[in-house]
Parts: structure tokens; C-alpha cells; sequence
């Protein structure tokens, strides 16, 4: 990762600075985050309130600081301790989801693709209907109501006899392998 896991959060770096936590310098090795933040910085209203915030912590949080170095030494352990927890955590995430390492683009298309799925496969779905229904109405040949409940009735027998099929194909293909699972088992 492009955080620096050498050092541990609460020791004192160059000009008394404290390194940043391994967690927040992995969660912005994000692309997603890192986009977000900067589209957050180059918005007008995102940076009216990060100069807000910074004039806040210039104005009441700093002077109190020195105050609070000693409670900080004692809790920093406990900090420390956190902050690594959470970057394993985000380690275990990147094993999960490998996604969230990629470019924001590709999660964008990612995630698009996946909303519209359903969508995509009923328009499939519909099309395949009305297609068999056309072939079989070309079939049966000829107008008006007889020849469109020839139509309908064999195109619901077509439909019907390919997910019969496809279901067929679906558990032979997963008794196959349940058979090899079992096999494997009991050789084991």
C-alpha cells in the first residue's frame, strides 16, 4: 500500500509533526476515495467548509492541543492499537472485494451494469418471446384469430419445452457436480 507502515501512529516525526493513521492513508489509496475528495476540494461549497473547518481548528482546537499532550500519551496506544485494526480490516476488504482497487470508472460501469442486469435480461426475455411468437405465426401462415391462437398456443409450447431445457442443462451440469464433490469426498 502507499502508506507508510513503518511508522506507528503517535510517534513523532520531523518538526514534531504525528504521522497520519495507516487506516486514512489506506482508505485514500482508494481511486474512488481519492476522486471523491478531490471533486469535495475543487467544488466552491467543499472548500467554503474545509476553510471553515480549517479556521475552526486555528481558532479553538489548536491552542488547547499542548494541553492535552499528556492524556494523548496515555490513549495513544489505544489509538495506535485501532488504527491498525482498521487497516486490517481494509486489508481483509481488498481480499474480498477487489473492485474497490480499481479505477472509479470501472466501478461506475460496474455497478451500472449490475443495476440494470434485470432490466437488460426481462428486454432479453421479451424479445425472445415475441421472436418465436413472430416464426411460429409465419409457420402457421395465414390471417386473423385462428392463425393467432395457433400462434399463441405454440409459442407458449416452444417457450416453455426451452426452459424446460435449460433447466435440465442447469441440474445435470450441478449433479455433475455434486457427483465429483461427493467422489472427491469419499476418496479423501
Amino acid at each position: 500500500m502507499p502508506h507508510a507502515e513503518n511508522q506507528k501512529m503517535g510517534e513523532a516525526t520531523v518538526n514534531g509533526e504525528k504521522p497520519s493513521s495507516a487506516f486514512i492513508s489506506h482508505l485514500t489509496s482508494y481511486p474512488v476515495v481519492s476522486d471523491s475528495i478531490s471533486t469535495f476540494k475543487s467544488n466552491p461549497y467543499g472548500q467554503k467548509s474545509l476553510d471553515l473547518a480549517d479556521h475552526g481548528y486555528a481558532t479553538f482546537a489548536k491552542p488547547v492541543i499542548p494541553y492535552l499532550a499528556r492524556p494523548f500519551s496515555m490513549v495513544s496506544p489505544f489509538v495506535a492499537k485501532a488504527d491498525s485494526l482498521a487497516d486490517n480490516s481494509l486489508k481483509k476488504v481488498d481480499q474480498t472485494f477487489p473492485i474497490v482497487k480499481e479505477d472509479t470508472d470501472k466501478i461506475k460501469a460496474t455497478a451500472v451494469d449490475t443495476a440494470f442486469f434485470p432490466l437488460r435480461k426481462a428486454t432479453e426475455g421479451k424479445d425472445y418471446v415475441f421472436e418465436t411468437y413472430n416464426n411460429q405465426y409465419k409457420k402457421c401462415g395465414g390471417r386473423g384469430l385462428i392463425t393467432t391462437g395457433k400462434a399463441s398456443v405454440s409459442t407458449s409450447l416452444v417457450v416453455t419445452s426451452d426452459v424446460l431445457a435449460w433447466i435440465s442443462d442447469y441440474l445435470g451440469s450441478a449433479k455433475d457436480q455434486t457427483k465429483e464433490k461427493v467422489n472427491e469426498k469419499a476418496n479423501n
